[in-house]
Formats: structure tokens, sequence, C-alpha cells
């Protein structure tokens, strides 16, 4: 089954300078390495609730090949372009959502080579649909705290801990919300559209949404009084906030 919000996926042009970037804003960032197909790479902002931020950005920006979850074609934009749901069971998971209609790729393999040359191994599968308002699913292989740094959990000088809500953009948000409760069944929360564990997912009408996905997120905060936007320059396109939980 679905367990949880497993991560957020945010595109940036430069790496290096995107983990610089977000370390400006108060967040441990930890290198994470490059992808088996070679097309891109990443660095990791690991959260106590064992979510985490994917800065991914490709290596090549001039190669027109795609990676298999399509990133390439919000180049180049940058910003919040995906988010992962984590499964204990992908392929009962891909089957179950088979016979309820939904159309999936996958389960393929995935990896990475960390830096300290560890292979990560894992498998996904993604849910054929306009935009990306439903989650792509991951399966480790490997174990989890090799894909996600192991040790204490982060401490980010801002106090954020994790991931709390997304928003999700959508022309047609009562649409949205019935796919997102077939995915990972109905919830009684009325703020929420659905819920990946401890994580909101908000369906928000935007009339002009060209692509349904991810806007925004906001993070809880370990600090009392905490309510703010972080610079959206700082976090390269990436809306997110800080709120006290």
């Amino acid at each position: 089954m679905l367990t949880r919000l497993d991560h957020l996926v945010i595109l940036v042009h430069d790496l290096d300078l995107a983990s610089a970037d977000y370390r400006r804003l108060g967040f441990e960032v930890t290198p994470g390495g490059e992808h088996a197909d070679g097309l891109t790479r990443n660095a990791l902002v690991p959260f106590e609730d064992g979510t985490y931020f994917e800065l991914v950005s490709f290596v090549d920006p001039e190669d027109t090949t795609d990676n298999v979850w399509g990133w390439r074609e919000f180049l180049p934009y940058e910003g919040l372009i995906d988010y992962c749901a984590a499964s204990d069971g992908l392929d009962s998971d891909a089957m179950r959502l088979e016979t309820m209609g939904f159309e999936i790729d996958g389960p393929d393999n995935g990896g990475r080579r960390r830096p300290d040359g560890s292979e990560i191994s894992w498998r996904s599968a993604r849910i054929r649909q306009e935009g990306r308002l439903l989650p792509f699913l991951i399966e480790d292989l490997t174990p989890h705290e090799l894909r996600v740094p192991s040790g204490p959990p982060a401490r980010h000088p801002n106090g954020a801990s994790g991931v709390s809500r997304i928003e999700l953009s959508t022309p047609d948000t009562e649409s949205a919300a019935d796919y997102l409760s077939a995915l990972v069944g109905p919830t009684h929360d009325t703020e929420a559209s659905a819920r990946l564990g401890a994580c909101v997912l908000s369906s928000v009408d935007e009339a002009g949404a060209t692509i349904q996905g991810p806007s925004a997120v906001e993070l809880v905060c370990e600090e009392p009084g905490i309510s703010r936007e972080l610079d959206p320059i700082l976090a390269h396109g990436a809306s997110i906030s800080l709120r006290s939980g």
C-alpha cells in the first residue's frame, strides 16, 4: 500500500548554486549523486518525518534526451515539478490502481551512485496523466537509509522538521479530489483532498493552470510563532512556507 509522502522534486538549473542557496535559507543539504541513466544528478534536503526535497538538475541541459519521469519538459522553468509516494508493495499497488482504471507505466528499476560510491536501487511506477496531479510511486530495493541520508534526524537551522501540506494546482478541484481519494483512500478532513501519511494533499482551484500538479509546499516548524514564506529566488522558483506545528 501507499504509506506516506516520500519526497518532492524541485528542478534547478545549477545544482551547486541551488544547494548553496538552500543552505542560505536555513536547510541542511546533502549531496545525492548521479542517477543510473546518467541524465540527472541530485542533492537532498531530508526532514525528521522521513520526507525530503530532491533538488535535481540535468547533467547536460543541451541534451534533448529525457528521463522516464519526463522532467525535461519543464526546462527552462525552475521549481516544484513532481512528488512521490512511498509504497511497501509496488506490484500490488500497481495492480490495484490498474483495476481502478488507472494506466500505469512500470514498475521499472532505478538507482544512482552516491558520492561515496555506494550503489542505491529502487523500483518506481508512474501513473499516466495530464500534468502531475498524482504522484509517482517508489519502493526501495536497497535499505531506505542509503537513499535518504542516514544517522540522526536532520536538524535544520530554520527549524523545519517535515512536510505538512502540498498544494496541487488544478482547474477542476472536484475531479482532483476524486482522483486523489481513489489513489490513497477517502479522507474526512475538510481541509484536505487526501492524505499521504501525515501530509495533507490540498487541490487548489487555478482556472488558468496549464499543468496540474504541486505548486506550493508547507513545512512544519518546531519553533513557536513561525509563519513565513521563504524567498522564492533563493528557493529557485519553489513556493515554500514555514508554519509552527
